[in-house]
């Protein structure tokens, strides 16, 4: 008998763990078209419950989104702050996708820049949601994520080990919202804090960085719709980077700007702007 309860509390288990990260369907998908080392990593099963989520609803009506987080972020704090809200504005549930591309702490973070592995996993996930659902995608780029991002988009070559992407992907993009992105740097590294890691002249969020002036090098369009969410209030990424040039807003992008919010509340607190804007046809 004692058998039988720890045999069904192991199922359980196993159904909870396997329903707070990628929905089966969808993780099932990743291992027949990727494997399983590419379906792994973007499940981050290392993370836990916090690595990721998103899938089992291909055939919904709509366009898929997938977010994109920022600095120090991980998917799980996208879920709470963004998903219900996505999904009480009405996208269909199993929509909604996100992975972590870093690991999810403050200081780990700071020591690493906006390295190719991070761009990598992005584009997988881009690639893989498009496949899945047959459809184009919708983007929600958040803080560095905005910048990881377009690189992703964009392809080519990565700064810090050359490894190359491959072609741009934006046609499959119909809507990107950069919110709060640090799309031309940040005030945060106006004291050169971490010049090996988030400040790097190589792959970091230095507006002299060769990660960010290949990306502004020459006007790009990274969907069919850009917008670019962002508060000239915000204390991390600021209105000026330490080049005097505008932090957030993206050349081609409609902006949205916003008066007296800081960073996390430029992501959190503007849901119904970025959902706006993802309706745009």
């Amino acid at each position: 008998m004692h058998l039988v309860k720890a045999s069904l509390l192991l199922i359980v288990l196993i159904f909870e763990t396997t329903n707070a990260k990628f929905h089966p369907h969808f993780y099932n998908f990743l291992l027949g078209k990727f494997g399983k080392p590419i379906a792994e990593d973007l499940l981050r099963p290392d993370l836990g419950t916090k690595g990721s989520f998103g899938g089992g609803n291909p055939n919904a009506t709509g366009l898929p989104i997938v977010v994109i987080h920022g600095l120090a972020g991980y998917a799980g704090l996208s879920k709470k702050s963004l998903l219900n809200k996505y999904y009480s504005y009405g996208q269909p549930k199993g929509t909604v996708f996100a992975t972590t591309y870093a690991r999810g702490k403050l200081m780990d973070s700071l020591q690493h820049g906006m390295q190719c592995d991070y761009v990598l996993k992005v584009r997988t996930l881009i690639l893989a949601v498009h496949e899945y659902t047959q459809k184009p995608v919708n983007i929600i780029a958040c803080s560095m994520g905005s910048p990881i991002t377009r690189k992703a988009i964009l392809g080519g070559h990565c700064v810090d080990s050359g490894v190359n992407l491959g072609r741009p992907i934006n046609h499959l993009i119909h809507n990107y919202v950069s919110v709060a992105g640090a799309n031309h740097g940040a005030i945060m590294c106006a004291r050169q804090p971490f010049v090996n890691g988030i400040c790097s002249l190589t792959h970091g969020l230095d507006c002299r960085s060769k990660f960010l002036q290949e990306i502004n090098s020459q006007p790009f369009q990274y969907g069919k719709n850009m917008f670019a969410i962002y508060s000239v209030a915000d204390e991390v990424v600021g209105l000026r980077n330490t080049c005097g040039e505008m932090s957030s807003p993206l050349e081609g992008a409609t902006p949205i700007v916003k008066t007296r919010l800081l960073h996390g509340a430029v992501i959190g607190g503007t849901t119904e702007d970025q959902w706006r804007s993802l309706q745009t046809p």
